[in-house]
């Protein structure tokens, strides 16, 4: 039989059987074997359970691990058996069970956010289940939630940056499942829902890095130099959100549950794609689009990009099908190999981990506005309704401060030789 991760004594374990771990599967990690427990592996199909996969802790025993793959699989079954829209929909008091509600609830708000956004609240609801989800809502204190939010806020690793983007977005989520559960008349989230009114907890503030041009050649001139169709397509994406300024959702599009009859989209299996950024929509190498975030409409003449032109004429006619940004066995390319890749040719190219390729679109603000651009110029680059948004993209402030006092001087030197 095969041989399970070491148990906490060090002494090795036979993997238990199926029956008292429902789910569980073992994955080979560079630290050695991790348990899981997998929904699929007890059902196949989950009726949009949302929690597919979930990591077991290392060193348990055989009989831990029975307990933790017993409990995830109770509540999958309670969810399929549950009525539409139903589906464990209990309160117990718990800021888990009103976590749960929250993204159970039929008429739950997290069912009307975009795939996207709904993935990023259930990130930090894991957050808030797996460190105070046992602890009762009527019980909390404001205390309390200031030392939460400092444990959320501890770095990763010693000596690594505080994670305060994590800790305001779990204080946020927190807020937010509680205002739900004050909706649906629980008076104990009510009362905490007041009380929190009057804390304030530190935000993370606006990013400071950019990708520059110097930046942005060096990376597609790294993934060029693989000789690759992984090289390509990563230098034509990179090219497309510096030079286009565009969100990287607008150049990779998206892949979520397949629905019938979707116009352009690119269906597999269950899943279906969606995205503009695809070589039936450039005729005469003209790019329309609604961006992903606000919709707003965009219009771009490629051949006017000297970064990005030569690299899709570079493409043979013959590849000119599909999404433009292509990832494994010719498909649409998926978000996780996006951004593991990009890392991947980012460093080989000597860029620091700090610059993501979000930055792109700061660096291309800032690109614009060191050429003498006009603000309203650069927001309708970005598409910003409000240029005050598109200040936090330009991060050359230091220069403008300068401008400011020369100019100030030559006054004072006009008036008073």
């Amino acid at each position: 039989m095969a041989k399970s991760h070491p148990a906490k004594t060090g002494q090795k374990a036979s993997m238990p059987p199926r029956s008292n771990c429902p789910g569980l599967k073992w994955r080979r990690t560079a630290s050695g074997r991790q348990p899981y427990w997998v929904a699929r592996q007890v059902v196949r199909d989950l009726k949009g359970f949302p929690d597919r996969t979930i990591r077991l802790p290392a060193d348990a025993g055989e009989e831990i691990l029975g307990e933790f793959c017993r409990d995830h699989t109770a509540r999958l079954l309670a969810w399929i058996a549950a009525p539409d829209g139903q589906a464990g929909v209990t309160y117990d008091g718990t800021i888990r069970s009103l976590s749960r509600l929250y993204q159970q609830h039929a008429d739950s708000p997290f069912h009307d956010v975009k795939r996207n956004t709904r993935k990023t609240y259930a990130d930090s609801l894991k957050v808030i289940e797996s460190t105070v989800g046992n602890r009762l809502v009527r019980v909390v204190t404001i205390i309390d939630v200031k030392r939460w939010f400092r444990l959320w806020r501890v770095p990763k690793f010693e000596g690594g940056e505080p994670r305060a983007s994590r800790a305001h977005d779990a204080v946020s989520m927190l807020r937010t499942i509680l205002r739900f559960g004050f909706a649906l008349g629980y008076p104990d989230c009510a009362a905490l829902v007041e009380r929190l009114k009057m804390v304030r907890f530190e935000n993370a503030g606006a990013r400071e890095q950019e990708m520059t041009a110097a930046q942005a050649m060096a990376f597609i001139r790294t993934a060029l130099s693989r000789d690759d169709d992984r090289g390509r397509n990563m230098a034509i994406g990179v090219a497309a959100q510096f030079e286009l300024a565009l969100r990287q959702k607008d150049i990779i599009g998206e892949w979520g549950p397949a629905r019938p009859n979707v116009a352009g989209a690119i269906y597999v299996g269950v899943e279906m794609w969606t995205g503009r950024f695809s070589w039936h929509n450039i005729p005469g190498w003209r790019l329309r689009l609604k961006t992903s975030k606000n919709r707003a409409r965009a219009e771009f003449c490629l051949d006017d990009y000297p970064m990005l032109f030569p690299l899709l004429e570079a493409v043979p006619h013959v590849e000119r099908s599909g999404p433009i940004v292509k990832g494994e066995h010719g498909l649409p390319i998926r978000e996780r190999s996006y951004r593991k890749w990009f890392r991947e040719i980012a460093r080989a190219a000597g860029i620091p981990d700090e610059v993501w390729s979000m930055d792109s679109r700061a660096g291309a603000a800032t690109e614009a506005d060191a050429a003498g651009a006009d603000l309203k110029s650069i927001s309708d680059l970005l598409t910003h309704a409000e240029p005050r948004t598109t200040l936090r993209y330009i991060r050359n402030t230091g220069k403008r401060v300068r401008e400011v006092a020369k100019a100030r001087a030559r006054t004072r030197e006009a008036e008073d030789p």
